[in-house]
């Protein structure tokens, strides 16, 4: 009996391995944008800053050649990567997860050159809204740098903002900061 619950236990422990090596991890803090339902019909939308702090993060490719793109995700909830998995439309799926578990995100879209092309954000609400890449005097809405960039994972950073303000340093800075974060990112199948 004994050597059949070590066995057991050596198995469970192998699959809890291999579930915390697909999911990354990120840190950091932000904001995301988020509608906030009228009190009256007719009444003006209005939009509120939900706080963002991300502590998972997976990448994946999509796409050949030209086409290829990379996706970097951060979340704050663990995502149910298995199951997205089996998608046919991953985007879709971590919205309607965004939604039904309360689960915020930021997903980045890389082209196939590694520049930055989309950004979407979910502030757990299951409403994506997505970005577009903008420069302010030479400052881009969105900037990540790799550390690490290779087959395996994505280690870096990712700084999102708007506008372009004098920072202390006398060097150019978001005027509205909106997130400024790290990750380490295994690539998922």
């Amino acid at each position: 009996m004994r050597p059949i619950a070590w066995f057991a236990a050596v198995v469970c422990l192998g699959a809890i391995s291999l579930e915390a090596r697909e999911i990354g991890t990120a840190s950091g803090k932000g904001t995301i944008e988020r509608r906030v339902p009228p009190k009256t019909a007719g009444a003006e939308l209005k939009t509120e800053q939900a706080i963002f702090s991300p502590h998972f993060s997976f990448a994946y490719r999509e796409g050949a050649g030209s086409s290829k793109s990379t996706w970097l995700v951060l979340t704050d909830k663990t995502p149910p990567l298995k199951d997205w998995a089996g998608s046919k439309d991953r985007a879709e799926a971590r919205q309607i997860w965004c939604g039904k578990e309360k689960a915020s995100f930021v997903a980045l879209k890389l082209d196939a050159k590694m520049a930055v092309d989309l950004y979407f954000l979910c502030p757990a609400d299951g409403v994506i809204n997505t970005e577009m890449l903008s420069s302010w005097n030479g400052l881009e809405s969105v900037v990540v740098k790799f550390e690490t960039r290779d087959a395996k994972r994505l280690k870096g950073t990712l700084r999102t903002g708007q506008g372009s303000c004098p920072g202390a340093d006398g060097k150019d800075a978001y005027c509205t900061p909106t997130g400024d974060f790290a990750f380490d990112a295994p690539f998922i199948k």
